[in-house]
């Protein structure tokens, strides 16, 4: 138990993270702020590592809590990105 909600707050974590970054260097890139804009990428990738890795891995372990909360964290993360303005 105590294993799936750390797999929980990790999952949404990094799932929030790699949305909200998506989102925010859309924006930054129109502003054409390039090293900004790289540390963005990377921060994407990471999250993405993470997020996705244990979220798949949810899935094929049928744990539908944690595919669950992968999925309203991506919902979370685009929320939070039209709060921060650039």
């Amino acid at each position: 138990m105590t294993e799936q909600i750390m797999q929980g707050l990790t999952i949404a974590i990094f799932q929030i993270l790699l949305v909200f970054f998506k989102h925010l260097n859309i924006r930054i890139i129109v502003k054409e702020k390039i090293s900004i804009s790289m540390f963005l990428t990377f921060m994407i990738q990471l999250s993405w590592l993470v997020s996705s890795s244990l979220g798949i891995s949810a899935f094929l372990d049928s744990d539908y809590i944690l595919v669950t909360v992968y999925l309203l964290s991506g919902v979370i993360g685009t929320y939070l990105n039209f709060k921060v303005k650039v």
